[in-house]
């Protein structure tokens, strides 16, 4: 079956499969509902598996800190492969296949705590870097309007239903344990994701379709249609008018400068090439700003999920209730980083990042000092779970907007192993620190500072994009040689 689009190329049915946004949104949606939902429910696993094995929790700890890490150091280098080599569903479905090779051989670790590590946190986390949020979205925001609302909320939706999972597969995990134990439960999830691997088939590589010259609503389109009218129609050849020559020239000396830079297309302005865009970002104090920024969510989540359950546990909070902390978080994720995507749409990223670590603040300072009972527990999780990826849209709005949409994918990735650095400290730091001291105190007031540091350098990080600081820069050079 065969149909025409819009510009009247045929196309089959399975390429406006591979074309559609809306069934790349279900792929994209489904893959990471089930692999970000289980890797955000092995801290479930840290009590059972300890307990049974007799390993110390730092054992757990740097397993789970190892993944963050490798995750976020992998990430870059699998998104770039991706974009200029394999393309994304390539990458995506054989990052889900090496995943669940390491979910298989976590079930064969348990005599083995090297093996653990090394299937957990160097498996698991560099093919975590293949099928996780940067491949995903890059892949289907090429299906959307650069910088468009559509685009926008794609993200937004998509990125909410790794919350979905998370708020899923926590209880499922807990259920799980009860039933067949973490071995077979670890069996049970590397055969789902490996089932679940063939969507990556309708994420594809597609050529990126350009931004709207206004809106993508019906006035946009008359706006560019009358503006196409106004810079090109008057032309003889349009027309069939004759002119002669200096009639012409008059009527183009008439143009004023406003209406030459309506008639222009639209700027890229991304980089040329990788090489250039790696070394404005690196050079840029607003991508080191943001980058800052997102590591202290890094610390914040990976803490959380592996320590927050345990935690609970021991200061008197029922098994169940602890376990569902997490999957309240999720749920309320799913709804936090939904608005997130729209709120970017009209208010700049900063903003919401500031907004965002300034409420984590409030709430780190209620776990704190707050006595615990079902009720703060409760509150807590609900409130901060409504922000717990809600910083993944307004980072990638933010770095879109200063960098352009040509590499996203690798400078978000970038970004990612500064989210993944503070996992990393966040899991592992946890770990030692309880060891240590028999608690988890210093944790709680270092999450504190870090809240009030991102809210400092998400303000100090400015809004330019990059075609702006090339021009000043050009104007400098300029100046020089005069």
């Amino acid at each position: 079956m065969f149909t025409l689009s819009k510009n009247n190329v045929l196309y089959s049915l399975n390429q406006r499969l591979i074309h559609s946004p809306l069934v790349s949104c279900i792929a994209g949606c489904l893959l990471l509902w089930i692999c970000f939902g289980i890797r955000q429910s092995f801290g479930v696993f840290l009590i059972p598996i300890t307990e049974e094995t007799g390993w110390d929790r730092s054992t757990f700890s740097i397993a789970a800190a190892l993944l963050q890490l490798l995750w976020g150091f992998s990430q870059p280098f699998l998104v770039y492969l991706a974009e200029t080599r394999f393309g994304f569903g390539k990458m995506i479905f054989c990052g889900s296949l090496f995943y669940a090779a390491g979910m298989y051989m976590l079930y064969a670790s348990d005599r083995s705590s090297g093996l653990f590590i090394f299937s957990m946190g160097a498996v698991i986390g560099i093919s975590a870097g293949g099928n996780s949020f940067s491949n995903i979205l890059a892949s289907i925001g090429r299906r959307y309007p650069q910088n468009s609302k559509q685009q926008s909320m794609a993200f937004g939706i998509i990125s909410s239903f790794g919350s979905l999972g998370q708020g899923c597969f926590l209880p499922i995990s807990k259920a799980m344990l009860a039933a067949v134990g973490w071995k077979t439960s670890f069996i049970i999830f590397g055969s789902l994701i490996v089932a679940s691997s063939p969507l990556a088939y309708f994420l594809q590589t597609v050529p990126p379709i350009p931004a709207l010259p206004a809106s993508n609503d019906t006035e946009a389109v008359n706006e560019s249609l009358d503006e196409e009218e106004k810079c090109g129609s008057s032309s003889p050849t349009t027309l069939g008018i004759s002119h002669d020559d200096k009639n012409q020239k008059s009527m183009d000396q008439e143009m004023t400068a406003k209406e030459e830079l309506d008639c222009r297309p639209l700027e890229d302005i991304a980089a040329p090439d990788i090489k250039t865009a790696l070394i404005e970002a690196l050079t840029s104090p607003i991508f080191i700003c943001v980058t800052l920024g997102f590591s202290s969510c890094g610390f914040h989540i990976s803490f959380l999920s592996t320590h927050l359950p345990a935690y609970l546990e021991e200061n008197g909070i029922s098994t169940s209730l602890a376990a569902w902390t997490i999957s309240i978080m999720g749920f309320g994720s799913m709804i936090g980083t939904v608005i997130s995507g729209y709120l970017v749409t009209f208010i700049q990223p900063k903003y919401i990042l500031m907004a965002i670590f300034t409420v984590r603040a409030i709430l780190f300072v209620v776990i704190t000092f707050i006595p615990l009972s079902t009720a703060t527990v409760l509150a807590f999780s609900i409130i901060f779970g409504l922000f717990w990826l809600s910083t993944v849209p307004p980072t990638t709005r933010y770095i879109a907007m200063v960098f352009g949409h040509k590499y996203l994918g690798t400078l978000s990735s970038i970004t990612f192993i500064g989210h993944q650095i503070g996992g990393f400290l966040g899991a592992y730091l946890g770990g030692v620190v309880y060891d240590q001291t028999g608690g988890y105190e210093r944790m709680w007031y270092g999450a504190l500072a870090i809240s009030i540091f991102a809210v400092i350098i998400n303000f100090c990080a400015g809004v330019e994009p990059i075609n702006e600081r090339r021009k000043r820069k050009m104007a400098v050079t300029a100046e020089g040689f005069n």
